[in-house]
């Protein structure tokens, strides 16, 4: 447990160095590196060691997914997307058709989809700040990825102490022993109490960061909205976090890699945040239609 919390508040100081750089290249590059680790967690899961070239695809993908978008957001412009899609999805044929006689197609086709389902979490993450820019939005994006983490560890770290204290009924016993029920109900409570605790400290230092005089505050509206997103993020960060569970069990592993002692790899702690992403920024275009986080 102690090197558990030791290498949780380490990983928070990083997180935070990290979100310091939103608005730059280096944010790109951090979750491309992140994503790439998560691609070689995936094919020692599914133990494809046959063909690396599945490997390289997805990593592809991610360099145009992650990347890539950054040169855009600096000299304007818009990707592609559909001819991406369709190069990739030829790519992913070519990698079978060559190498038949070499794969294991049903662990290939696991590692391709478990490739893009983390690829979305990722992107979703990076989707913050291409639709919320400093111009003329500020740290607003920053605000939403934090928004997102808290729905995923917040509501992990809740959960965990409402089971402790309350917990008799198990959630996903095959899947989570130890996840109970009144665990989830407290984990959402918590996350809900977190966001607006979240949304109260922004609206005091958003004006310091942005050298405004502006008071921001955020009325019943903005409370109500945010804390229903909130209920419903820490509901399927639950989900997603059950759902790396369930693909571990699958391929018989405990962890998915070793980069956090006390953690596991990059997919054992943003299983979450991976499927809550997502959700967020399906919602980012409500928000910015209505003049940004403070709008009304």
């Amino acid at each position: 447990m102690k090197t558990r919390v030791i290498s949780g508040l380490v990983g928070i100081v990083i997180l935070f160095l990290v979100l310091s750089q939103f608005h730059t290249w280096i944010f790109n590059a951090v979750l491309f590196a992140l994503y790439c680790i998560a691609v070689t967690e995936i094919q020692n899961a599914f133990k494809e060691n046959n063909v690396k070239m599945t490997s390289a695809v997805l990593i592809s993908a991610g360099f145009v997914g992650l990347i890539v978008p950054y040169y855009f957001e600096v000299n304007g412009g818009q990707i592609n997307f559909m001819l991406v899609a369709a190069l990739f999805v030829a790519a992913f044929a070519f990698v079978v058709v060559f190498n038949f006689d070499k794969i294991q197609f049903t662990a290939v086709a696991s590692e391709i989809a478990f490739g893009l389902y983390v690829l979305l979490g990722f992107y979703s993450i990076l989707r913050f700040k291409m639709l919320l820019p400093y111009t003329p939005f500020g740290w607003d994006g920053v605000f939403l990825a934090i928004c997102a983490a808290v729905m995923a560890w917040g509501g992990d770290v809740c959960a965990y102490f409402s089971g402790f204290l309350f917990g008799k009924h198990k959630l996903a016993p095959t899947l989570s022993p130890k996840k109970t029920v009144e665990g989830a109900i407290g984990g959402v409570i918590g996350v809900v109490a977190l966001e607006w605790l979240v949304m109260w400290v922004y609206s005091i230092i958003k004006p310091i960061l942005e050298h405004s005089t502006v008071v921001y505050s955020f009325d019943a509206q903005h409370m109500l909205f945010f804390g229903a997103i909130a209920a419903v993020g820490a509901a399927v960060g639950m989900i997603g976090d059950l759902f790396a569970s369930a693909v571990k069990r699958h391929v018989g592993i405990k962890d998915y890699g070793k980069i956090m002692p006390g953690h596991g790899g990059v997919l054992d702690r943003f299983d979450s945040i991976i499927l809550v992403a997502p959700l967020v920024s399906a919602v980012l275009g409500f928000i910015v239609e209505n003049g940004g986080v403070f709008g009304v």
